[in-house]
């Protein structure tokens, strides 16, 4: 893909999401989409999040689906809670936090164990401070023709843009380290079309993609990639 044309899912005139709820909704719709077309996959989440998704858990169960998520360990240990309640308790569901730091050491290990998934789901800090490194940790982890998976695509952590509104972020303690230049730029779009894309032959999916939701697909073979 020449990165010099412009590309409309990297076009920041494109409109914005404007409501959160129903942003949220269809990022839940896509996923489940996807997942329902691969029963028995291998399911990689970075950033399991704050709120208890019980139909993408209920459905991760049903279908079978080998599942890992990182985030930190009072996040994954609410969502074991959230689990056993719920009455889904599978040995193929696995939550792995980290009490300091970032979930990159976990896919450090994860990449020693030599695990590998069918489908990754990177929603993270949207800082590229902290998912720059995980992005590229995360393609060690991809099978062949693989997925990886990225929403929030032109959050910024400038305090115009109306996708504030529609990520889910906390803190922000990020946006302290940046320049007003730096806060304005879309983190997770420089991470997919500066590195993942030039650097390790991704293609965008781009049926299964717009501005704010990418799907790419990891190359059938590649130096770096398990087989």
């Amino acid at each position: 893909m020449d990165l010099q044309c412009r590309d409309e899912l990297f076009d920041s005139s494109h409109p914005l999401p404007s409501h959160c709820r129903a942003y949220r909704q269809s990022v839940q719709h896509r996923l489940l989409h996807i997942l329902r077309q691969n029963p028995g996959c291998r399911f990689l989440e970075i950033g399991v999040g704050s709120t208890f998704r019980k139909e993408r858990f209920k459905t991760i169960d049903d279908l079978g689906i080998n599942y890992v998520g990182l985030d930190v360990e009072h996040v994954c240990a609410a969502r074991r809670a959230d689990l056993s309640t719920a009455g889904i308790v599978n040995r193929d569901i696995r939550l792995l936090g980290n009490y300091v730091g970032t979930y990159l050491f976990n896919l450090i290990r994860l990449a020693r164990r030599q695990e590998t998934f069918d489908i990754i789901y990177l929603d993270g800090s949207h800082s590229i401070y902290v998912d720059l490194a995980a992005a590229t940790a995360a393609v060690r982890l991809l099978k062949p023709g693989a997925l990886f998976l990225f929403d929030d695509v032109r959050f910024t952590f400038g305090s115009g843009e109306l996708i504030r509104t529609a990520a889910r972020c906390a803190d922000r303690a990020e946006s302290k380290q940046l320049t007003e230049e730096e806060a304005n730029e879309p983190h997770v779009a420089i991470i997919i079309r500066d590195y993942l894309i030039p650097l390790f032959n991704f293609e965008v999916e781009r049926s299964s993609s717009n501005p704010d939701w990418i799907a790419l697909r990891a190359p059938r073979s590649a130096p770096w990639m398990r087989t």
